[in-house]
């Protein structure tokens, strides 16, 4: 079997660190991704929310250099979280990335006699 993804969007949020005792890292982060359609002759868009996990020097890239809007290209694996709590049964997918790419464009220099 073959499990892959990759995704291009948007941070809904700055990305949620948590640090073990262990030393590891893990970043959270929900993905925006949007999708333009057709519909009856008009086109219109959706927006898709993807929750991203990422762990060790990837988690620590993502909490130095990512914050909510920044363009990423995500490639991971889709995993399952499942977990029972005092109303029952829960689970949702999620996205294990192991690379994130910044594709947010560097902002222009401004010359030091501006501001």
């Amino acid at each position: 079997m073959f499990n892959a993804t990759q995704l291009i969007g948007h941070l809904g949020a700055d990305p949620d660190s948590r640090y073990f005792e262990s030393g590891s890292q893990v970043s959270r982060f929900t993905l925006y991704v949007n999708e333009k359609f057709n519909k009856d002759g008009q086109t219109e868009e959706r927006t898709h929310r993807f929750p991203v996990e990422v762990w060790g020097k990837t988690a620590e890239f993502v909490n130095n250099y990512l914050r909510k809007g920044s363009r990423v290209a995500v490639q991971g694996s889709l995993a399952e979280n499942t977990w029972t709590d005092e109303t029952g049964n829960h689970s949702r997918v999620i996205i294990k990335a192991n690379r994130i790419e910044n594709l947010t464009p560097k902002k222009a220099e401004v010359p030091e006699d501006e501001f």
